[in-house]
């Protein structure tokens, strides 16, 4: 027997992926679909939490997939994600607990390489990034050790707080290859107005990098870059907002891949970078305004 043929024959453990809602019944359907779909050697269940949508995500969910094997659906007052996911973990049969989004679509063999990342030692792994999100999977065990998600956070920055938590603990993190299809597009901002309060929602999530910043100071420090115990780098917002984060193109952009300005003139050039340039002042105001919330300064 070759090396290959004795590591499909190992044992693997049995996974619960967890999938939390609210109001993207449009992305939601395909990506149940895939995650139904995955090929996966072990026993695996999905359970999707509805977090009080109003879209009609409830209905879909109980005329489409309620009833269906290896799927459970749980319907909840609206509470935000922390709270549905950890109504997830509380469920879930899982030896492994994977975070799924809800309108990420897996690709057949995303869940085998996931869960191939799990070696003696790794309570975390990820093919998100750096330090988890979406498609991240947490040995059971020390997910219930430490509490599940720190519902404080409500959205942004809770996945990095968990995955410190567990780090702190002892645990490594490890990032893999496991490919999914995210689609962004029923979300994407359409307009000046809602772009608008697009940006508005951005700048209160970044309160969470104090909360983050406090609660785990070495870890948190780094991945911010944190210089002088108080600032982040006004050049590292500019680069989130102007989409050279990742060295991607310049243009007027969010992290989450949708693009609102793309750069096609000098013209265009001038105005992403006032607008980049605001984007940051309205960062640093907010991370302000954490700072007075949680009592740790950081902007």
């Amino acid at each position: 027997m070759n090396r290959a043929s004795r590591r499909v024959a190992r044992p693997w453990p049995s996974v619960t992926v967890i999938v939390a809602t609210y109001n993207n019944r449009q992305a939601l359907r395909p990506a149940l679909r895939g995650m139904l779909a995955v090929d996966y050697p072990g026993r695996k269940d999905v359970i999707v939490v509805n977090d009080g949508s109003t879209d009609g995500t409830k209905e879909m969910l109980d005329r489409e997939f309620q009833g269906l094997r290896g799927l459970t659906v749980v319907h909840l007052p609206h509470g935000g994600v922390c709270r549905a996911r950890n109504a997830g973990i509380g469920r879930a049969r899982g030896q492994i607990i994977v975070n799924m989004d809800h309108d990420c679509v897996p690709a057949k063999g995303w869940l085998r390489a996931l869960v191939d990342g799990f070696t003696p030692g790794v309570g975390v792994v990820s093919s998100y990034g750096f330090y988890g999100g979406t498609s991240t999977a947490f040995l059971a065990s020390v997910l219930r050790e430490v509490g599940g998600y720190d519902e404080r956070y409500a959205y942004y920055r809770e996945d990095a707080d968990l995955s410190f938590t567990i780090m702190e603990r002892g645990w490594a993190f490890k990032l893999v290859d496991a490919p999914y299809t995210h689609d962004h597009a029923p979300v994407q901002p359409r307009g000046v107005r809602s772009i608008v309060r697009y940006a508005f929602q951005r700048w209160r999530y970044h309160m969470n990098d104090v909360l983050l910043f406090k609660q785990h100071p070495s870890l948190a420090g780094r991945f911010l870059h944190v210089r002088g115990g108080f600032l982040i780098s006004p050049f590292a917002d500019f680069r989130v907002a102007t989409g050279l984060w990742n060295s991607g193109s310049f243009a007027l952009s969010s992290p989450r891949g949708m693009v609102f300005l793309p750069n096609r003139s000098p013209l265009h050039a001038g105005l992403i970078f006032l607008l980049g340039l605001l984007y940051v002042g309205g960062v640093k105001a907010y991370r302000l305004r954490g700072s007075l919330k949680h009592r740790k300064l950081l902007l």
